[in-house]
């Protein structure tokens, strides 16, 4: 089973988080063929928490999971924290692949995709 974690930053505004859940909504049902279970998580100042989403995916048994950090640059989240989550996780679930795709701002063509929306 295929599992997907948007991964974004959080924040103290409600409004900003819930931005994220319904994005990650609207996600979801464009990826419905591809991802059995999808969500999204925080890394700080709002929940959930990515190690929760992980745990709460594998629980309903996703044993493919790829996490997208929803960053524009390789700022210490991207480059030292989340990939420290993804390996405790990976020893606590050693029977599961955990995939860090890369950071948004990193995504193939993604400077094309942006200089035609503007």
């Amino acid at each position: 089973m295929n599992g997907f974690i948007l991964v974004a930053h959080g924040s103290r505004r409600v409004a900003a988080n819930q931005e994220i859940a319904a994005f990650t909504q609207s996600l979801s049902q464009e990826m419905a063929t591809r991802f059995d279970v999808t969500g999204h998580a925080f890394w700080e100042l709002a929940d959930p928490r990515i190690g929760e989403v992980i745990d709460q995916q594998i629980a309903v048994g996703a044993t493919n999971i790829k996490l997208l950090p929803y960053f524009l640059a390789q700022g210490t989240h991207v480059v030292n924290d989340l990939p420290s989550v993804l390996e405790q996780k990976r020893v606590q679930y050693p029977e599961v692949t955990l995939t860090l795709l890369p950071h948004l701002g990193a995504l193939p063509n993604f400077a094309n995709w942006l200089a035609e929306q503007l």
